[in-house]
C-alpha cells in the first residue's frame, strides 16, 4: 500500500481500523514539525524530544478522539502546544551553576574560570521574558495563535497555511497581522516592556 499517496484523515481512518502502519506514516510527517514548536517553546532539545515522543504516543492513544472538526495536523499541533503548556506548569526550577561552592574549610570557594555566559540574573531575566511572550500568544485567540505557530514556528509559508486551514491567502495575511499587532500592543501595555528586547 502506498501510504504516502493518503491524505492525514485516511491515515487516522486506517490506523483506528487496526492498521498501525498508518501511524508510522503520520509520525514521519509530522515528527520534525512537532519537535520544532515543541522546541521552540521548551527551548531544551532534551525536554523537546521528550515532549514529541510524549505526543506520539497520546496519539496512538487518543486519535479516536479526533472529530474531524479540523485538519488532523492542526489537531496534532494543538496537542503538541497543550503538552507544551502543561510541561512548563510543572518543570521545577534548576539549581544554577552559578552558585558557590564550599571550599576546604567550608568557606565560598570562586569560580576558577572566567565564564562568558550570561549571569544568572539575565538568564532569568530571558526566562521570564520567554515564558511572558509565550503566555501572551497563548492568550490570543484561537486562530490567532495556531496562525502564528504555524508561521514562525513551523515555518511554514502563506501558501501551506492558506491550504492547511482552507482560508484565502489574505486572510492568512491579515491574520497574522492582526495577530502581531495584538501581541505587540499587550506587550506595549505590559509591566515586562523593555525586558528582552
Amino acid at each position: 500500500m502506498h501510504y504516502k499517496a493518503l491524505s492525514d484523515e485516511q491515515l487516522a481512518g486506517r490506523y483506528l481500523s487496526g492498521d498501525t502502519n498508518a501511524m508510522t506514516e503520520i509520525y514521519e510527517r509530522y515528527v520534525d514539525k512537532v519537535y520544532r514548536l515543541a522546541y521552540s517553546k521548551l527551548r531544551d532539545h532534551h525536554d523537546a524530544q521528550d515532549l514529541t515522543s510524549s505526543v506520539f504516543l497520546k496519539l496512538c492513544t487518543y486519535l479516536q478522539q479526533f472529530r474531524g472538526n479540523s485538519k488532523l495536523s492542526t489537531w496534532i499541533f494543538a496537542v503538541t502546544s497543550n503538552a507544551c503548556v502543561d510541561h512548563i506548569r510543572r518543570r521545577k526550577p534548576q539549581e544554577s551553576i552559578d552558585r558557590e561552592v564550599a571550599g576546604k574549610e567550608g568557606e565560598p570557594m570562586g569560580r576558577q574560570y572566567a565564564d562568558a555566559a550570561p549571569g544568572p540574573e539575565a538568564v532569568a531575566e530571558n526566562e521570564d521574558f520567554r515564558v511572558y511572550m509565550m503566555q501572551l500568544v497563548q492568550d490570543l485567540p484561537d486562530m490567532q495563535r495556531e496562525i502564528l505557530e504555524l508561521r514562525f514556528i513551523i515555518g511554514m509559508s502563506y501558501q501551506e497555511i492558506s491550504d492547511e486551514l482552507g482560508i484565502e491567502m489574505g486572510t492568512v495575511k491579515s491574520r497574522i497581522n492582526r495577530a502581531v499587532a495584538g501581541l505587540r500592543e499587550a506587550y506595549r501595555r505590559s509591566e515586562m516592556k523593555g525586558v528582552g528586547m
